[in-house]
Formats: structure tokens, sequence, C-alpha cells
């Protein structure tokens, strides 16, 4: 394997663009994708093959070697059929990725186009940003605290479509499903599409 770039965007002396944007945004979206498509694609006899591996890594002062046999153990039962609890926590992973960099993102552009109020007069916007820091903070899935700012404002709630986080959730695991987070990015690139300039 060769070496990976670790910024997905290009290096630039301007603000970022909407196709830029939407461009980042569709990125986010093909690696949940591709990552929940995959695994799947993988028959049970190469998984078999695979355990019995090492992947390498290529890196400018050596090459790092893996085992896969760990992966393997892991990630499929003894007769190589997908692992439940492992394919939970990758989809998971992969979502939270997504809607972390997704807004993230989003934030960047309106920052610097002077569009930030735009995104936060959306009704579902203090919903992103609760979902970006529950999934970006500690062990990632549990509303650790409510925001400041909008406790300071009496807001208590945070609603998008039928689903709402709320001050009763403190010290709970939220849920929130990768349908869910596809709907989401979903709305956010309409957003982006129709709403911003």
């Amino acid at each position: 394997m060769g070496q990976t770039v670790v910024n997905t965007l290009p290096g630039r002396r301007r603000p970022l663009t909407k196709d830029e944007l939407l461009n980042g945004l569709n990125i986010f979206l093909n690696n949940l994708l591709y990552g929940f498509v995959c695994p799947n694609l993988v028959p049970v006899e190469r998984w078999r093959a695979l355990s019995k591996q090492t992947a390498v890594f290529r890196g400018r002062k050596g090459d790092v070697e893996i085992k896969l046999g760990p992966l393997v153990k892991r990630a499929r039962n003894d007769d190589y059929t997908a692992a439940e609890g492992f394919k939970r926590n990758y989809e998971n992973s992969l979502l939270g990725a997504m809607m972390r960099e997704a807004h993230e993102l989003i934030l960047l552009y309106c920052r610097e186009t002077g569009q930030f109020p735009t995104y936060k007069a959306e009704p579902w916007f203090q919903f992103a940003r609760i979902l970006r820091n529950v999934m970006s903070h500690e062990e990632g899935g549990t509303l650790k605290e409510w925001p400041s700012d909008l406790l300071r404002k009496g807001i208590t709630s945070a609603t998008w479509r039928e689903k709402t986080f709320d001050t009763t959730m403190l010290g709970q695991r939220l849920v929130f499903y990768p349908p869910d987070g596809l709907e989401l990015l979903k709305d956010q690139i309409d957003f982006v599409t129709v709403r911003l300039s």
C-alpha cells in the first residue's frame, strides 16, 4: 500500500469554493458508502486467506507491516461470517467521521465566505452541532454537556426531522443510525446547494 495524504482538501490560499465544499461532502458520503459495501464483497475464502497474511504500508522511513490475523479474528466469526459487534462499531466509526467532517467543512466554508449566520439560522443547525460534539469528544456517543450558549438562552432541546436531543439526555448514549446520518448529510448537501452562494 502506498503513502496516504492526510488532508482531503487541496492546499489553498483562498477561501473554499462552493464546488469544493460540495465535492468534500460527497467525498465523506462516498467514504461511508465504500466502507459499508467493501467488507461485504470479500468472500469467506478470502477472509480465511487474509488471516494468514500481512499488510505492508510503505513509508518514507521504511515499511510498516501489520499481521491481518488479529483483524480477521475480530471482524469475523469462526466460520468467517461477519461479527455483528465489530461490524456495528466499524459502521458507527464511519458514521461519526462523516457527521463530524461534514459539519466542520460547512462551518469552514460559511466562516470563510461570511455565510455563518445563514447556516446557524437553519432549524437543524444546533442538532448537527450537538451531534458533532457528541461524536468528537471523549468516548463518542454520550451527551456529556449541553452547549453553554444554548443554556444561557434557555434552549434545552435541538431537533432535526423527528429526532430531538435535549438536556434530559445528559449522561446518556445518543442513538443515531447510519440511515439517519445519510438523511442528515442529504439535508446538509441540499442546504449548501440551495441556500449558500
